[in-house]
């Protein structure tokens, strides 16, 4: 299953995702979505993830941002990552 979500494994079908999903008690619904909204939505949730590893090393109060400067710096965040080569589902 991680090679399957990590992009490594190209050979899986959709029954072998259902039978893993069974096997782990859930189920799978499928949504279609316009790309270009799926790919800002991963590098929204990714540049959350690595603001969020970078806020806890800078924990201390003083060291504090605005809301509106969090927000400019998640917005360029998100930007690099929608922008960039890599693949956005991969880790």
């Amino acid at each position: 299953m991680i090679r399957i979500l990590g992009g490594k494994d190209q050979g899986y079908t959709v029954s072998n995702l259902q039978s893993i999903l069974t096997a782990l008690g859930m189920t799978m619904d499928l949504l279609e979505i316009p790309a270009e909204q799926f790919k800002e939505a991963i590098a929204l949730q990714k540049a959350r993830r690595l603001i969020a590893l970078t806020q806890g090393n800078v924990a201390l109060e003083s060291q504090a941002v605005s809301a509106t400067s969090a927000q400019a710096h998640l917005d360029a965040t998100k930007a690099r990552i929608a922008s960039s080569g890599r693949k956005l589902w991969a880790s």
